[in-house]
C-alpha cells in the first residue's frame, strides 16, 4: 500500500496521490515495487510531474501529459522517442530511460534524472565550457537519425492563428491584464504576423529531420560530467532550424535579462537607463553570448551529414520568434510586462522579420556540408 510521507505540501495533493497510485500499477507491470513517498518536480510545467521514491528506494520521475494543455499527440511522442531511443542509440541523446507508461490516463514513468538544469548552472555562471560542442554535436547526431516511422511535429509556437484571427474565448477569458496588453500588441504588428506566418509555412516545408521541437536550457540536464536531454513531447519529422534557432534563443534571451545585472564580470549597470544606454548594454551583453552560439554552430557544422545552404537564415527566425514567444510566457506570471522582457521582445521581432541581416552577427556563420 502506497504511503504519502513526502517533505512537501504539494505531494499530498489528490493529483499528486492520484499519480502515484497510476505509477504504483504501471511499475508492477515491470517488476518494481510501490511507490512510498512523492515530492514535486523542481520546475513546474504544463503536466504534472512528480518525483517520486519506490519501497526499494529506488527514485522515479513521473508525468501526467494532460491532451488540453500539451495536445493530442504529446503522450504519444513522447513514447515514440523512447523508441526511437531504443532502436537508435547512436542517434538518440542521453536520456532518462522510460520505464512504463499507461496511455488511458497519459502517465509516463521514467527512470530518475538526479543532474541539474543547464538553465540553473547558466544564473551561477556554472555552465560547462564544453557545453556548446556537446550540444552542436548531439543535435548533429539527433537530426541524422532514421526516419522511417515518424509523425511530423506540429509544435503550437508560433501560434499564427491566435496572431491573425484571434484568441479563443475561452482562453482570452483567462488571461492576465500583462497578456491583454502583449496580446493586443502583437495582433496590431502585421510585419510581426506576417513573419510568423512565413515562419510557419517555411517548417512546413522542411519536416525532414527527427528533432525534438522544443528545446530549452531547463531541459538540458548534467549529472556527473554527463549531458541529458529531457522532454521529447514535441519530438518528430521536423525542421533542424527549430532545435538549433531555440537553442540559440535561450542563450540571447538570457543575455539580454543579464543587461541589468552584473554576470559574468561585466560593469555594474546605469541607475538609470535611456534607450541610448540600454541599447548599448543590450548589445555588449549578446556580443558576449555570441561566441557560445557560434561554437555550438561550428560543431553542428563539423558533425552533420547533409548540405542545407538555407540553415542559417532559418534557424536566426527560430531565434527571432523564441524571443517574442519567451515574452508570451512570461506574461500570465506577472501583472505588468517589465522594460527587460520587452527588449527581449523587441531583438527577437527583428531578427524574425529580417534573419538574414542578423546571421553572421548571431554565429551563423557556416552550413552543414
Amino acid at each position: 500500500m502506497m504511503t504519502a510521507t513526502a517533505p512537501h505540501p504539494q505531494s499530498t495533493t489528490p493529483a499528486a496521490r492520484h499519480a502515484a497510485g497510476l505509477a504504483t500499477t504501471v511499475l508492477a507491470g515491470h517488476g518494481r515495487e510501490a511507490v512510498a513517498d512523492i515530492a514535486p518536480a523542481a520546475f513546474a510545467g504544463r503536466n504534472g510531474t512528480w518525483n517520486m521514491r519506490l519501497r526499494s528506494g529506488e527514485k522515479v520521475f513521473v508525468k501526467h501529459i494532460s491532451a488540453q494543455t500539451s495536445g493530442p499527440m504529446s503522450f504519444g511522442r513522447s513514447v515514440a522517442f523512447a523508441a526511437f531511443a531504443e532502436q537508435s542509440p547512436e542517434c538518440a541523446p542521453a536520456t532518462p530511460q522510460l520505464i512504463g507508461s499507461d496511455a488511458k490516463n497519459g502517465l509516463l514513468v521514467f527512470e530518475h534524472c538526479p543532474g541539474t538544469s543547464l538553465a540553473q548552472l547558466l544564473v551561477e555562471e556554472s555552465m560547462p565550457d564544453t557545453f556548446p560542442e556537446e550540444a552542436g554535436a548531439l543535435l548533429a547526431r539527433l537530426h541524422a537519425g532514421p526516419t522511417f516511422g515518424l509523425e511530423r511535429s506540429a509544435p503550437p509556437s508560433p501560434p499564427v492563428e491566435m496572431l491573425a484571427v484571434g484568441v479563443p474565448h475561452t482562453r482570452y477569458l483567462e488571461f492576465t491584464v500583462a497578456e491583454m496588453a502583449l496580446w493586443a500588441e502583437l495582433q496590431n504588428d502585421p510585419e510581426l504576423v506576417a513573419a510568423a506566418d512565413r515562419l510557419r509555412a517555411s517548417e512546413r516545408k522542411h519536416q525532414e529531420r527527427p528533432i525534438h521541437g522544443d528545446l530549452r536550457l531547463d531541459q538540458f540536464h548534467l549529472h556527473n560530467g554527463s549531458l541529458c536531454v529531457l522532454d521529447w513531447e514535441e519530438f518528430g519529422l521536423g525542421d533542424p532550424a527549430r532545435d538549433l534557432g531555440m537553442l540559440a534563443g535561450e542563450w540571447i534571451y538570457r543575455a539580454v535579462l543579464d543587461t541589468v545585472t552584473t554576470r559574468g564580470g561585466a560593469s555594474a549597470p546605469p541607475a538609470r537607463f535611456d534607450d541610448e544606454s540600454a541599447s548599448a548594454r543590450i548589445a555588449e551583453r549578446m556580443a558576449a553570448i555570441v561566441p557560445s552560439i557560434r561554437r555550438m554552430w561550428t560543431s553542428y557544422g563539423d558533425h552533420a551529414n547533409y548540405e542545407d545552404p538555407d540553415l542559417p537564415v532559418r534557424a536566426t527566425a527560430h531565434l527571432g520568434w523564441h524571443l517574442v514567444d519567451r515574452t508570451i510566457t512570461r506574461a500570465p506570471m506577472v501583472s505588468r510586462l517589465p522594460g527587460i522582457e520587452r527588449a527581449a521582445a523587441g531583438v527577437g521581432r527583428e531578427a524574425l522579420l529580417s534573419p538574414g541581416h542578423y546571421v553572421s552577427a548571431l554565429g551563423f556563420e557556416r552550413t552543414p556540408r
